[in-house]
């Protein structure tokens, strides 16, 4: 018998940790030179740190945090004793030979811990008092193996022994002899990993691997033995994990050894995620909240198609959970427009090579075709990554609007029709180093790019009636604007990790360089018509030409540091320096040889700095979880128009504070309130100062004098069974960006402006329901109160009760097909301080798996009764205008795309999840 554990009392544990602290003295000097706020918030938590030990704690409600690689049943003992009052007691001959131990990193309790680590031994354990006892199983259950052997001519097979062998423990054995039908059935007495083997006199003998985890039985597909290499598809049986599980801060679809864990892609399992709902180019939550992508920690900026695009290239066998913040914290930074989704992709990978190829094409009155693929090869202490992405996909839209000119009665009919004809390509290359087993460095660059033929027609065509008259044409326009427009977007990053301790604790510390390079030069026609149609006035000829570059450096460390209770401490810091080059020439003809018109030209340079300090402690009790956070952010920016030489400048601190509360009544019930503040800058191009024409009565004007915006955000959320979710909130907005549409005679403009207050509240339910074996059933509903308050004179208070309604029904059908019917309805809402028009939208799809689920192939039917025709009305005293867009060329189309799978070479882990640390600053180019 074998006593390790050490008692502390208080005095003793306070002393242990100040000895930790102080050991690391780079540690300590860097915390210092963090930030004053960070550091009151630490000092104000730190009687956390010396919080009495509790004794006569049961083993199923306290917490450890643990992680182990590969590591002994005797170490992770060790550890847990570390941190808590347990003392174990065993046999040391019984548990020295178990090993090889992989428990993921977190915050679990000791009973959760040890079911996990004696899950495939022959030990239990029990609590008397603070004891803990572990020893060998009095009465061990037997799991049944049993299936059927049959010949080349599916007749069963005379003779043939079936033996099933352990593979920890050879000595664990079972045989039995097939009867006269081919079935066999045996008993093993423990679970874990086996080999089973079947001879016989007249065919080859074959043996596989199969798994036994927790069912009482096994089923085994039948065996065919037909040739010199019989292979059993390897059979594991696991323990289900539950599809959504709710953690402090976030929630989780699981889809590793979910339903939805083959034949599916990234883009395809949004849909799952409760709330989220895939439209076309746009991954909404709630109906109406914007979704930012990251995929192992990394943002994925990438506009529209690009980013469908790449998502469909990451197939759902490499994924291994979804990870949802409604409400971030203060560890990711305080400008977020909406939610952020992670997808988390599986950390094994395996020597030698890995990967898959996509491929695509679909038709919505135009061809379109993508083809993506992505590699990854490992070898000794390297691991290398790379993909890329190509899409031709013509880009179009066909508004119809009509507007009425109050103070004259000048109607007019607008048609505008937008066509693109696109491609784009995408790189993205990685290499991780591993240092040591504590240590890893790596480096990654991805650029994007539309390069080649690229050019884009807008015509606008405009008929002007008499009010009195209003089928009768007076005059009327019709304007050609071509634009051929490049860019390129590309960012490299270099991090450092240091896993500190067994514990989980990390430091991360990483730097990022962005480049965006833009141009876009226009060549704008107008030809006036009278009622007869015949020319009543030369045409009107316009050159623009937009040259614009952005240089970004952002800076990053980030410290993880997991105490003795479940305590966790985040703390770090990141600068964001950006500089950005923007020139628009006016030119009076098509081409840039014509004369330049000075008074519009104009040239802007911006010069923009962020320096961030955070810090968040969480902490585990008996069934609550809390986090709490504060950022602190000084951003400091300054314009100069070049041309007129006016400037706009700003420097400010801003605090973003954090907190999240857990309550655990049962297991299958949990209760989560959030809170957090949030920043909006406005992007880089809405900051010029320039004047973008459509045709000659609609524009859009940029604005330098934009300032941010805040939010706050408080929701509490209720999960049952880790299945269903009820969700209540309350959101406000100050000084929120609008777009403004005002009119100059019958010109129209439009221009961004800090002009309104707005706040809602909400209740969002997600419900999913497995109707019967072959139907399941997922609905998400959310209502809406919104207000808002539009500065002026006099000032605007409008307010709406909104819906929005999305399910999807999925059906397995015979021979392997899926069939799945998914719609989405939204009620009539605000577009921007104006009105906006209910929609819906039904689409279509069909699966089918091939060569043992490495090949899928989908059938996509998007909205096949053209519901989906979004539109607005602007209302003023002085106008009013109605627009409805009758085909947009993402939302309506027929299409096949196939993903196939390879891999090749042995499970290995892993390739490190860390942020790079440039791709918020990313988003705003």
């Amino acid at each position: 018998m074998k006593n390790s554990a050490n008692v502390w009392n208080e005095g003793m544990l306070y002393a242990h940790l100040m000895r930790i602290l102080f050991k690391n003295k780079q540690f300590i000097t860097w915390l210092m030179r963090v930030s004053f706020i960070i550091l009151l918030f630490l000092l104000t938590s730190l009687q956390l740190l010396t919080a009495a030990t509790v004794h006569g704690q049961r083993m199923s409600d306290y917490k450890v945090t643990l992680k182990l690689e590969k590591e002994s049943l005797l170490t992770g003992l060790k550890m847990i004793e570390a941190q808590s009052n347990f003392r174990f007691y065993y046999r040391k001959a019984e548990i020295k030979q178990i090993t090889g131990l992989d428990i993921a990193s977190g915050s679990r309790t000791i009973e959760d811990l040890l079911t996990e680590m004696l899950k495939n031994t022959n030990l239990s354990f029990r609590q008397i008092e603070n004891n803990i006892l572990l020893e060998k199983r009095h009465q061990q259950a037997d799991y049944t193996v049993q299936g059927r052997v049959l010949g080349p001519d599916q007749k069963p097979v005379d003779l043939v022994t079936i033996t099933v062998t352990s593979i920890v423990n050879p000595n664990i054995s079972s045989a039995a002899l097939a009867d006269t039908g081919g079935r066999f059935s045996l008993k093993v007495p423990e679970q874990g990993d086996y080999l089973l083997k079947a001879a016989s006199p007249f065919t080859d003998s074959f043996t596989q691997r199969i798994t036994i985890s927790n069912n009482a039985l096994l089923q085994l597909p039948d065996i065919i033995l037909s040739g010199p290499t019989i292979q059993l598809k390897g059979v594991e049986i696991k323990e289900k994990k539950q599809l959504i599980s709710r953690s402090l801060d976030k929630l989780t679809l699981n889809v590793e050894g979910s339903v939805y864990e083959k034949g599916e892609n990234a883009l395809r399992l949004f849909n799952v995620i409760p709330g989220v709902y895939v439209n076309g180019k746009d991954i909404t939550f709630r109906g109406s909240e914007s979704v930012t992508v990251y995929v192992d920690n990394r943002r994925i900026l990438l506009p529209g198609e690009q980013l469908l695009t790449y998502l469909r290239s990451i197939p759902s066998e490499s994924i291994k959970s979804y990870e949802l913040k409604a409400v971030p914290g203060a560890e990711n930074d305080a400008q977020h427009a909406g939610v952020i989704i992670n997808i988390v992709l599986k950390s094994e990978y395996r020597y030698g090579l890995t990967g898959n190829v996509n491929t695509g094409y679909w038709y919505n009155g135009n061809s379109n075709g993508k083809g993506s693929s992505f590699v990854n090869y490992r070898a000794g202490k390297f691991n290398l990554q790379g993909s890329f992405n190509y899409a031709r996909v013509p880009a179009f839209y066909e508004d119809e609007a009509k507007q009425t000119i109050n103070a004259t009665g000048v109607t007019s009919q607008q048609t505008e029709k937008y066509k693109e004809h696109y491609h784009s390509l995408g790189f993205n290359t990685a290499v991780d180093y591993k240092i040591s087993d504590k240590q890893t460095v790596g480096v990654s660059y991805n650029m994007f790019t539309n390069p080649g033929d690229i050019s884009n027609i807008t015509t606008t065509g405009i008929d002007y009636m008499n009010k009195v008259k209003a089928n009768t044409i007076d005059s009327s326009f019709n304007t050609t604007k071509s634009t051929d427009f490049r860019y390129i977007n590309q960012m490299a990053n270099a991090f450092y990790r240091n896993k500190l301790d067994t514990l989980g604790s990390k430091l991360d510390v990483g730097y990022s360089y962005i480049y965006y390079g833009l141009r876009d030069p226009s060549a704008i026609e107008t030809r006036f018509l009278n009622s007869a149609g015949a020319e009543f006035h030369p045409p009107d000829s316009l050159f623009t030409k937009t040259l614009g570059t952005s240089m970004i450096h952002v800076a990053n460390i980030d410290l993880e540091k997991h105490f003795l209770h479940s305590l966790i401490l985040n703390a770090g810091a990141k600068y964001t320096g950006s500089k950005t080059d923007y020139s628009m020439d006016f030119r009076k003809g098509l081409n840039d040889k014509a004369p330049l018109d000075t008074s519009q030209s104009n040239r802007f340079l911006y010069n923009e700095n962020i320096l961030a300090f955070y810090g968040t402690l969480s902490k585990s009790f008996k069934q609550w979880d809390v986090k709490i956070g504060l950022r602190a952010e000084q951003t400091d920016y300054n314009g100069r128009s070049v041309t007129t030489g006016e400037t706009i400048g700003r420097n400010q601190w801003n605090l973003f504070p954090s907190a999240y509360i857990n309550r655990r009544l049962t297991d299958d019930h949990a209760f989560t309130l959030a809170y957090n503040r949030s920043i909006e800058r406005p992007g880089f191009r809405q900051l010029n100062p320039f004047i973008t024409y459509t045709s000659p009565n609609t524009v859009w004007e940029g604005n330098p004098n934009l300032l941010p915006y805040y939010s706050n955000n408080v929701q509490l959320e209720y999960l049952l069974k880790n299945k269903y979710s009820f969700t209540a909130g309350y959101q406000n907005t100050a000084n929120a960006i609008s777009t403004k549409v005002t009119n100059k005679g019958d010109m129209i403009i439009s221009r961004d402006e800090n002009m309104n207050d707005n706040s809602n509240v909400f209740l969002s339910m997600y419900i999913p329901l497995k109707i019967t074996r072959w139907w399941e059933f997922n609905t998400n509903t959310t209502l809406r109160y919104r207000t808002i308050d539009v500065y002026g004179n006099p000032e605007v208070h409008r307010s709406k009760f909104t819906q929005n309604i999305w399910g999807t029904n999925k059906f397995s059908l015979p021979n392997k097909y899926f069939l799945e019917i998914s719609g989405n309805y939204s009620s009539a809402d605000f577009h921007d301080i104006y009105d906006q028009f209910g929609v819906g939208k039904v689409d279509l799809a069909i699966r089918k798996n091939f060569l043992k689920d490495r090949l899928t192939a989908i059938v996509e039917l998007q909205d096949p009764f053209h519901l989906y025709q979004p539109g607005y009305e602007v209302n003023t005293p002085e106008f009013t205008r109605n627009v409805i867009r009758r085909r947009l060329d993402y939302t309506r189309y027929v299409g096949i795309f196939i993903t196939y799978n390879f891999s090749s070479g042995r499970k290995q882990s892993n390739k490190e999840q860390v942020d790079a640390a440039g791709n918020e600053a990313r988003r705003r180019l």
